[in-house]
Parts: structure tokens; sequence; C-alpha cells
């Protein structure tokens, strides 16, 4: 494993403002210094050894299948892979990762996920971040390698010791104050991580020239897996899951160019997995052993247990689809509620690769208990700029949207089906059919932009009337539409079944722009604009979260088409009768039909402290919440529906929430104050469930 020295030891850690802590205080601030990003330029080779190992635990009651395993296990390894890796970097034009090669044992076809894999890439010790002052540390000795002088420094966590934390041993160079070495254990109750960094100097900077992880999991039972298997007859294993990596031809020397850096920051050669063993062997320290090359030439492992088939099934039900030959289900929305329609049954995907690497077809059929209507829509994604994703989209549609909201009926992240959270109360809805086409793509790295021409017919299915129209008259919407997404974050890859996420966070910004055009029937001409944020920062007390929505709408429309449903909350006379589910970026204490307005700005602030343990191994969440809202509108009159407000007056909430109580079910209690505070302190108050599943 590694050598047995200094971090598997114990020492009494120093007092605070002892040197200790000015030696480490010196090296967070010279951090950016001693970066290889304060060169102009570089380059370099990283080869990646992943392996999972060591079927050493006892089998019990070993059946044929177990007892064949357990012969392979000295034979091969259970999985293998390699990847060799171009990077450079330019202080002009960012970072550029290239894929040479890669080569993976048992998969019949590229898994493209496991690039988005982070296999704990920490370029500089997560200790010096949130954490440290989670640890104690202690000034143990001084030693000269290659000539420099290194500090030897111990840490290790304040608490719980030995039940869920870290310790190990720090280098540090005398001189620079960079991070030479870095190494120790890392465990809890689900795995234990052995891990060594070691960094080397270059031209004032100081790179990453090797990481070795190693971790063992607890123990699985695989059982269920085996043809041959009952159940009296158990097979448990604990696996070594070891990740290394290696950095070679390490250069600054290179003047690139804006063409080096096109494309996203991740990207696949060409031929990436073709003679891949004549690519990777040059970066390889140590040939390969028998035993692996054994792996490569036969995955045996794969051909007893249904590897493949289950990790590519868990990772699209991962994703929220479940794949069926050439189609996808969706699964983020076969169910939800709302008081309009009732439970909301849906049955919808789209065609994947397998039916085209161009053209994908979309669709989905629904119906409510409560509104016998059929929905549903029919499309296409035709693929015109794979290299930025571009696509073009037609849909043709006919459902239903509460007023004054969109529902996305495609989601393809958890994000966008928790937005129906907040229609449980509504009933206040409208039905809209009509078509749509669009053209969207990544106009930069960090950037997505679309374009849409929409059509529709609307009809409110609530005692609503324009103007001085009736409440059952038909109104007809042509509007264009510009759609920016920016994510600064954000780390893209593209592949032959489209563009993947490597790396994200929860920093992002929008900007919409709508034009209502009074031409081809159409009612109504009106500019709306609308600006979203959202910002999420992880600081050493937990994670504070930021979220604000605003739109201005210049023109007349029907209210559907203005800001409302700001709120969720159940109407009551008591507080047990308001009890209900806690929303998603909306106002708990607010009515969901209470306010409109054609101008309006919302934040949901919330900050989320760290985990707290609970019983046993699980985990209790505590957040703090603040929301406010500050609107108006223009022409209120020329709108009928039964009695609405406006939040000309700054609406304000706050809220605390203890989630995971129960699994994933917690309780949140919410208190309206400011402006619209109302006489009596339990008509503020509001209980609420909460649900932490995603």
């Amino acid at each position: 494993m590694f050598s047995q020295n200094l971090e598997m030891k114990y020492y009494v850690p120093d007092r605070p403002h002892s040197r200790v802590y000015k030696i480490l205080k010196m090296v967070k601030k010279n951090e950016k210094i001693n970066h290889p990003n304060h060169l102009n330029s570089y380059n370099y080779f990283l080869y990646t050894k992943f392996y999972i190992d060591d079927f050493s635990n006892v089998m019990h009651s070993m059946n044929s299948d177990s007892s064949e395993i357990a012969k392979l296990e000295k034979k091969e390894y259970i999985f293998l892979g390699e990847r060799v890796i171009k990077c450079r970097y330019d202080t002009r034009y960012g970072k550029k990762n290239i894929i040479l090669a890669d080569q993976v044992s048992g998969f019949k076809k590229p898994f493209y996920e496991l690039f988005s894999e982070p296999f704990f890439q920490e370029e500089f010790p997560n200790l010096f971040k949130n954490k440290f002052n989670s640890y104690n540390f202690k000034l143990i000795d001084s030693i000269v390698i290659d000539t420099k002088k290194n500090y030897i420094i111990s840490f290790g966590s304040k608490k719980n010791l030995l039940v869920n934390g870290s310790r190990g041993t720090l280098y540090i160079d005398a001189k620079s104050f960079a991070v030479v070495k870095y190494s120790g254990e890392e465990y809890n109750s689900n795995y234990t991580r052995y891990f060594e960094y070691q960094w080397k100097s270059f031209k004032g900077i100081w790179y990453l020239k090797s990481k070795t992880n190693k971790i063992r999991i607890s123990t699985i039972d695989i059982t269920k897996f085996l043809t041959n298997s009952n159940k009296e007859q158990k097979f448990l294993f604990s696996p070594w899951i070891v990740i290394r990596m290696t950095t070679s031809h390490f250069t600054s020397n290179k003047s690139f160019t804006r063409k080096d850096f096109r494309g996203y920051e991740y990207e696949l050669e060409k031929d990436f997995n073709t003679n891949t063993e004549s690519k990777i062997k040059n970066f390889r320290k140590t040939p390969l052993t028998q035993r692996e090359k054994n792996t490569y030439a036969n995955s045996s492992f794969f051909n007893v247990l249904p590897i493949e088939k289950n990790v590519r099934l868990l990772n699209s039900v991962k994703n929220w689809k479940l794949p069926l030959g050439k189609v996808d289900l969706n699964l983020l929305n076969l169910m939800n509620y709302n008081d309009y329609e009732g439970f909301r049954f849906q049955l919808g995907g789209k065609t994947n690769y397998k039916f085209s690497k161009n053209i994908s077809i979309l669709g989905y059929l629904a119906f409510g208990t409560k509104s016998t209507n059929s929905k549903g829509a029919l499309g296409m994604d035709l693929n015109v700029n794979k290299k930025n994703n571009g696509k073009i989209k037609l849909l043709g549609y006919s459902d239903v949207n509460p007023f004054s909201k969109t529902i996305d009926r495609f989601p393809n992240r958890e994000e966008q089906i928790k937005d129906e959270l907040n229609y449980i109360q509504n009933s206040i809805f409208y039905t809209y059919r009509g078509a749509k086409l669009a053209y969207e793509q990544d106009i930069v790295k960090k950037v997505t932009a679309s374009v849409e021409a929409n059509y529709e017919v609307q009809k409110s299915d609530y005692e609503y009337s324009f103007k001085s129209y009736s409440p059952s008259h038909k109104y007809t919407l042509f509007s264009t539409s510009l759609h920016l997404k920016y994510a600064p974050f954000a780390k893209y890859l593209m592949t032959p079944e489209g563009k993947m996420t490597v790396e994200d966070k929860p920093v992002y910004f929008y900007f919409d722009y709508t034009k209502g055009w009074k031409t081809l029937g159409a009612d109504f001409n009106y500019d709306r604009f609308d600006l979203a944020a959202h910002i999420s920062v992880t600081n050493p007390i937990g994670e504070s979260s930021l979220v604000m929505n605003s739109g201005y709408i210049f023109g007349k429309t029907v209210l559907w088409n203005n800001y409302g449903s700001f709120g969720n909350a159940k109407v009551g006379k008591s507080i047990g009768n308001r009890f209900s589910m806690k929303g998603y970026r909306s106002l708990e204490t607010l009515a969901p039909g209470e306010f409109y307005a054609d101008k309006y700005v919302a934040f949901f602030l919330t900050h989320s402290f760290k985990d707290i343990n609970f019983i046993g191994n699980s985990k209790l969440q505590f957040s703090l919440v603040y929301n406010g809202l500050l609107g108006n509108m223009n022409h209120k009159e020329i709108h009928k529906l039964n009695s609405f407000s406006v939040p000309d007056n700054y609406y304000q909430e706050v809220g605390m929430e203890l989630n995971k109580l129960i699994y994933y079910f917690g309780l949140g209690i919410y208190y309206r104050m400011g402006a619209y505070h109302l006489p009596t302190f339990d008509k503020n108050l509001f209980l609420k469930l909460t649900f932490s599943l995603f």
C-alpha cells in the first residue's frame, strides 16, 4: 500500500497560535503563487490507472458461481482501466483536456459516464479550505528532500477520530510554503480511503506530480446476481478501488492560439478507443503484470456477473431514465399532484442514439383524475451542429399550466420536477395548445442560447376574464423568444451520445426576452424581460444558497402571461389545516393566487448547516430560510379574477427546517412577517413537510 511512516502515529497537537499555524497560514496565503496557473501557459500528459480488486472476504456456503469467482480473483482483477489525457492551460483561453486514449476491461462499448467521475481531483488539500478548523496540527520535524528543507506536520480530525474523520502528514517546502506531500487516511462507516499526493517544483511553481487513492468499500452482498444462488447461500466481498494518476512531460514553453481551446473543456480524440495499447504503454511507469494482461484479455468477471448491464441500467436510472431498447422512458414525471388535475399520470420519453445519432423523437401522454381531458405532445430534435450541441427542435402540444407558470413537461434534471411541488395547492390553471420551433446551441463554452417561435391558443380553466372578453374566450398568442444561460463553473464533454456534464457547481445566470406579436391573428403585443441567478457557496459552517428571480413586462396580456403563483401555501383556519408539502424556490406562507404582477423581484436565501449526527448512522440537516418579494402591476383593472392583490409592499418570511428526520422527510416551520404580517400570530405560522430525496 503506502510506506508506514509518520501518518500512522498519533501526536499530541500543538496549541493554537503556535509555529505550526503560522506555517499553515503561509501555505494558504501562497496557494495561488505556487499553483501552476501562476504561469502564463503550460501543458502536460496525465496518465490514470484505476482498478477494483480483492475478494479476500470469506465466501459463505459457496456455490458453483462463487467458487468460479474465487478462482478468477487470483488470475484477474475485477475491473481495470487506463486513460491518457493531454492537458493544456493558457491565461487567455483557460483549460483544455483532450482524452487521447482510454481502455477499460469488460465493457463491449465505451462507457462515457466514466469520464465524468471526479477520481478525487483535489489539486490542493481540502483541509486548508472549509474544514481547516476541524483539524488539529503538530509540527513534528524538518527534513531535506532534493536539497530543499521541508517541514513535517501531522494532522488529525478533532472529533470522532475513530468513527468519522481523517489523519495524516503534510510535507511543506520551507522556502515557498508549497505543499510537497499530502498523505494519510480518511474513514467513516461506509469506506476507508488511503491517499498519497506528491508535488514537484517547476520554474517557481509546484505541480501535482502523482496522486494515489486506495478506497476500501464496506461489505457488499452480490448473491442475487449469481445465477445458481439461493437464499441460504451468501457471497460477500469488500472490494478495493484503486486510482493512480501520474503527470509527465510538464512544460511551459509552448505558445497556444485560440484555436487550441475551441469547443468544450473536455474533448475526445477521434480515435481515442482504437490502438489504445500502443498509445498508453508509453505513459506507464511499469509494464502490465500478467494479472492485468489477463484482465484485459478475458474480463471473466463480466461473464460470470452481469456487471455491464447493471452498471448501465443504474446509471440511466440515476439520470431518471429507463432504457427500453431504442427509447428512454422518462422517470421524473410519471406521477405528480396539483389541485386542478388531481393526481396526474404521464408516460413519455424520447428515442436514444440506438434509434438515430442525429434525430430524437420525443413525446408523452398524460391525464389527471380530476381533469379528464387527455394531454400530450409530440416532437423532434434534429442535431445539426454536434460540435456546439446545436439542435433544431419542433414540438406540438396540448396541455395545462398554472397561471403565470410554465411547467417543463420534458424534464431532465431534478430541479425541473421540484417546481411541481409548488402547484400541489394550486387550482388556477389554463389550457393551451400549439406548436413551437426552436434552435438551441452553446455559443461559447459556458453559455447556452436558444431562439424560438411559439404559436398557441389559450383558454382559462378558472373564473377569469381579460378586458371585456367572456371567461370562456380563447386567446391566440404568437411570440418569439431568446433564452440565455450562463454556467461559469460547468465543464462539458461531447460524446457520440450527446453532451455530458463532467463537472458542475451551482452558479447559474439566466436571461430571457419574449416578444408577443399582434400578427397572424394573435391578440397580444408585449415585451417581457426575465433575469434570474442561482448562487451556492460552501463555507466553514455549511452551504449558503441565493436564488433571485425578476421580470418586467411592457404591454398588456392575459394574467397567465404575467407573473404570479409566487406561493404554495395551503389555505386553512388552523395551523393543522394549513399543513402541506414544502415548495421549491417559492414563498411558503403565501397562497398560490394571492399576488400577481407585471414587474417583480423575488429572492430565496437558504443556509444549510453541516449535517448533525442523529440516530445511528443517520444525519440531520438544519437550515435557515429567508424569502422576499416585491412587485407591482399597471392596469390591474383589466383583469377580473375573484380577488387578487399586487405585492407593492415588501413581502417577507423566515423559516427553519429540520430535514431528514425520518429517511428523506423532515419538518419546516415558516412565519410571515413585515408589511403583510397578519394580526393573529397563528395565522402567520405554517408547518410544512420537507422532502430531501433530490
